[in-house]
């Protein structure tokens, strides 16, 4: 029985979309949300291209602190939240494997063509190759009986 299902979110629809679907199908089980800082996103929210280690510590807090607290409008109770710093599709990974998860549920946009090739896919690269099985849902719309299970969107 799948009881510790690894959500990771980006706060897309699709990934709202994900979360939806996981707490439709799957009621009893423990759902972590997880969101991944880039650090090339904590680098560029700075104007200064040099930062010193101990503000460049900030801005990670800051980054993290603004990722938990999105997370937690997301959140229902008795789910938990993560947020790791790093390549999306390395912590997910990680993260899917030191938590224990019986499943990854995660969202994706249809990419194609050229679009693939330079933006590549964490879920794509996921499925080939964690170890936990990965149930991909589509940036589709949900079925009306699910429409309860989305989270808000801003």
């Amino acid at each position: 029985m799948l009881q510790r299902i690894l959500v990771p979110v980006n706060f897309s629809t699709a990934s709202a979309r994900a979360l939806a679907v996981t707490r439709a199908y799957h009621p009893g089980a423990t759902i972590r949300l997880l969101y991944v800082v880039n650090p090339s996103d904590i680098a560029s929210a700075t104007a200064n291209p040099v930062i010193n280690p101990t503000h460049a510590r900030e801005e990670r807090a800051k980054a993290e602190h603004a990722a938990r607290q999105r997370l937690e409008t997301w959140q229902r109770d008795g789910e938990e939240i993560a947020v790791e710093v790093g390549s999306p599709a390395d912590k997910i990974i990680e993260h899917a494997d030191q938590w224990d998860a019986h499943l990854i549920a995660m969202g994706t946009r249809s990419r194609t063509g050229l679009q693939q090739f330079l933006h590549g896919s964490a879920t794509e690269w996921l499925v080939r190759h964690a170890r936990q099985p990965i149930l991909v849902v589509h940036d589709v719309e949900l079925a009306a009986d699910q429409a309860p299970y989305l989270p808000p969107m801003d």
